[in-house]
Formats: structure tokens, sequence, C-alpha cells
């Protein structure tokens, strides 16, 4: 955006001294002078004060060109900050998904008892805890747990209760 209002301003100024140069020469002439530093009112020729332009318009270009380079690094920054912050966002999404479906095979298994059975989901690795009557229901919970897609890993601290 700072390169657009550069070349936006720099526009402007251009198009002014065109314009006041086509409408009275002798104003060019004295524009001319003032910006090189000559004091007197002497008339340059066509050739200098075109060469005069395109040094300043390739001075101009120049910085363009820094100003243009400087915003595509900042844009490649931005871009992997967001890239990182969208990933964040998939895999936060994903832990809950995870947990959700988890969480609802429990419920329909009859064999498991899913109130006393705690479930924590980090980077799509998968805690159980909590309290279970049996070591077959330790076994079947985590087997459920490990049948969820995108499931990395299952690690069961499920206790049996006396």
């Amino acid at each position: 955006m700072k390169t657009f209002f550069i070349a936006l301003i720099l526009g402007i100024f251009i198009g002014a001294t065109i314009t006041t140069f086509y409408n009275s020469p002798e104003s060019a002439d004295n524009l001319v002078s003032s910006i090189s530093g000559n004091s007197s009112s002497s008339i340059q020729s066509r050739d200098e004060i075109v060469e005069k332009a395109k040094e300043s318009a390739g001075k101009i270009a120049e910085k363009i060109k820094e100003g243009t380079q400087n915003l595509l690094e900042n844009t490649k920054e931005e871009r992997a900050e967001l890239v990182e912050t969208g990933r964040e966002i998939v895999d936060s999404a994903t832990d809950a998904t995870i947990k959700a479906k988890i969480a609802a095979k429990l419920k329909e298994d009859s064999s498991v008892d899913a109130e006393r059975i705690e479930i924590l989901v980090e980077n799509r690795s998968v805690i159980l805890s909590g309290e279970v009557s049996s070591s077959e229901e330790t076994k079947k919970a985590r087997d459920i747990a490990l049948d969820i897609q995108s499931v990395i890993d299952v690690r069961s601290n499920l206790k049996i209760a006396p």
C-alpha cells in the first residue's frame, strides 16, 4: 500500500512538472534552475532538462523498486504468520473434533461407562483418565479412541475401581 501512495505522489509531481513545462517553458526553466541550485535565470537547453528528468526518474524508480521489495518481504513474513495461525486453528479444531467423536463412541458402547472417563486431546494425542470397573473396559475405551480417524496415539491413565 505504501508503494501505491509513493507512486501516486510521484505521478502527481511529474504530472505537475510536465504541465508547467508545456504551459510555460520559461516557468519550467525557472523550476529546473531552482532545483539545480542555479540562481541565474539563464535558459537551459532541452537536452539538459531531459537529462535531469531521466536522472530523477531513475532515482525515483529505484526508490519505488526498493519500496516494492520491502513490501514483498513484509508480505511473505505476514503470510507465514497467517499460515502458522491457520495451522494452530485447524489443529485446535481437529483436537476438539477428535474429543467429540471419542466421547460419542464411548457413550454408544454399553460396555463402557463414559461418564467416568475424562478425555484430553492435544496435537491429536489422546489421554484417557478416570475410573473404570475392569481391565476389559480399559481396553475397550482405548480401542475406541484408537479407532477414531486422525488419532496419533492413546495413553490410558484409567484406573480400575475396587
